[in-house]
């Protein structure tokens, strides 16, 4: 590795950009995976102690909490609910103009401004 960027600094800049950019990439994508199975994990089910009422030892259960999520699911729904609450607010904000009377506004405005310049 040493002899690698040893090397590396007597190349031209785009081949030192090129190293940066795979390595950042790379660790990047790392520190992604651990994250993603950290947070969602791999365990299809939640496992709990059962007390058998008989004897007092202990059962492991497992229970099924549902169907599970992965992160490109969690992620595509919530840019879905985004974009679906962004074109419920783009459809509510046409509707609001589609009230409004700009003729009505207009005449208003210019009565008052002719109001205050005395004409």
């Amino acid at each position: 590795m040493r002899r690698y960027l040893a090397e590396l600094y007597k190349k031209p800049d785009h081949h030192k950009r090129q190293f940066a950019f795979l390595t950042s990439s790379t660790l990047t994508l790392f520190i992604f995976g651990v994250w993603a199975l950290a947070t969602f994990g791999t365990n299809t089910g939640t496992i709990a102690k059962v007390e058998d009422g008989k004897s007092s030892k202990s059962a492991p259960l497992v229970v099924r909490a549902g169907k599970e999520v992965s992160p490109f699911q969690s992620v595509s729904m919530s840019l879905a609910a985004s974009f679906q609450a962004l074109k419920n607010s783009l459809g509510e904000l046409k509707s609001g103009f589609r009230n409004i009377d700009l003729e009505a506004e207009y005449k208003e405005m210019r009565e008052g401004a002719l109001d205050i310049y005395g004409q």
